[in-house]
């Protein structure tokens, strides 16, 4: 990574003045977003221990609650628990990032990178899933293979909901992606682990 970030920032730096600073404008929302993803899984651990302790100060107050406390403490233990599902997803995928296994399972990516964008805006999101019986292992890490399928998902959604199917070691999603830096970015990933990737007028499937 380290290695990749040194030649990028040669490559720029050799270019001409002019070109160099309007390839650096282009490149000021990218820099954002590799900030907020580098800070996130810290911001998310510090959140979660305070969080964690509240969880447990009111499983220690429900205990004792009299009949009028506990419906306001079911209320705050579902809201505190909810929470924490959301910043375990985050955490999760931060922590993928240092995964170096060379092989991962296909279906649980695509779990993984609908997980995290079943949040926010997301939440609404109407997702028809199609799995097989047996998990799908593909030559590509867990990391990387995620954040494919959650760069091609993001770029896939639409006001008329996602369709997802893994089938054997392919994956298919519809409605079929625009062209962004994103959806390039996925398609590099997993070409450069030799997988094919099919577009359509209604779909994108890749065949690992």
């Amino acid at each position: 990574m380290r290695r990749s970030v040194s030649t990028l920032l040669s490559t720029l730096l050799d270019l001409p003045d002019g070109r160099r600073a309007a390839v650096e404008r282009e490149l000021v929302p990218l820099a954002r977003a590799a900030a907020l993803g580098e800070i996130a899984a810290d911001v998310a651990h510090d959140v979660a221990n305070p969080l964690f302790g509240a969880i447990g100060i009111v499983d220690l107050l429900r205990d004792d609650a009299t009949p009028g406390q506990t419906e306001r403490l079911e209320l705050l233990a579902d809201t505190t628990a909810e929470m924490k599902r959301t910043l375990d997803v985050l955490i999760d995928f931060a922590r993928l990032a240092g995964d170096t296994a060379e092989r991962a399972s296909l279906d649980d990516a695509v779990r993984s990178a609908l997980r995290l964008l079943r949040h926010g805006g997301g939440r609404m999101l109407r997702v028809e899933e199609r799995y097989p019986d047996a998990p799908v292992q593909v030559d590509c890490p867990p990391g990387l293979l995620v954040q494919a399928m959650l760069q091609l998902l993001l770029a896939a959604r639409s006001a008329r909901g996602l369709e997802v199917a893994v089938e054997e070691t392919s994956v298919r999603i519809a409605p079929a992606p625009p062209d962004t830096l994103g959806v390039r970015i996925a398609e590099r990933i997993v070409r450069d682990r030799g997988a094919t990737v099919e577009r359509s007028a209604d779909a994108i499937a890749v065949r690992f």
